[in-house]
Parts: C-alpha cells; structure tokens; sequence
C-alpha cells in the first residue's frame, strides 16, 4: 500500500509513521509538508491513502524561507481539489485540534467531518482526533485502514 502523509507537526508525524509501520510493515509511506506539496505528489502519482491534517501550511517550511500563510481548512481544500481532479484516492483526516476556520467560517471537529463526509463520499473514510495523551487515534485509525483494506479485497 502506497500511503501519503500530508503533516507538517514533526512530533505527530513521527508518531504516525511509527504506528502505521506497525500495523502495515509492508507499506510505502511518503511525508509532505503542506498543502502544496502534498496536492503536487498526488497528481504527480496517486497514493492508495492520503493521512492528512486539516490545518496545512500553503508550502513546506524551510531554513530561512517563509512557509506562506497557514490555512485553517487547508485539509477541507485539498480534499476538494482531489474530488475536482478525480484522483482515485481515499482519505483519512487526522487532527489535534477541536475548532477550525474563523468567524463565521469557524466549524467544530464533528461538523467537519460531516461536511467532508456528505461533499467528498468516494474519498473521504473518516476523521480521527490526535490527542497526545491519548492512544484512541490509534484504534480509529486501525479500523478506518481496516475498512479500506476491505475495499480492496
């Protein structure tokens, strides 16, 4: 299985590598720092799942350069963009925080994933919620890639 990991946070990034290598040794995993790059690699060659984070950078951050503005919904937008281009690929978001957007664009972690659900259906498996201290993503992980593996049986 050849699985993206759009992520820019290192600490969860690492923590997300280590328990896919568990759970799938055999897999291929690729990270990307941003929306950019991750929007670039999928339409350069499409994963069989894209992990990816709601809220993104516009570019992958390097030494001394700027990174562009962080996009609160940059997950929601790089979902849409993959739905526009009808890139065959799933998604599972995985996230740390509970609010995104502002104002009045300012959605919950449940509205979200509701909203990514009924716009995104042939994509879109699931949200899971990153907490630190906590292991429950990892089980909400397991059973959302046990649910695509199913798919591909």
């Amino acid at each position: 299985m050849n699985i993206y990991i759009v992520e820019d946070d290192l600490l969860k990034l690492g923590k997300i590598e280590s328990y896919l290598s568990i759970i799938l040794p055999q897999a291929k995993l690729r990270n990307f720092g941003s929306f950019n790059s991750g929007l670039r690699a999928c339409e350069l060659k499409v994963p069989d799942l894209v992990i990816l984070d709601m809220a993104l950078p516009t570019f992958d951050r390097q030494p001394n350069r700027r990174e562009g503005r962080l996009r609160p919904l940059g997950g929601y937008d790089l979902l849409r963009k993959l739905a526009l281009k009808e890139l065959a690929t799933k998604v599972i978001v995985i996230t740390q925080l509970t609010e995104f957007g502002d104002g009045i664009e300012e959605m919950s972690f449940g509205e979200i994933s509701q909203t990514c659900l009924s716009e995104f259906p042939n994509i879109f498996l699931g949200s899971v919620y990153f907490g630190q201290a906590s292991l429950d993503w990892q089980s909400k992980l397991h059973d959302l890639i046990k649910r695509l593996q199913g798919e591909f049986a």
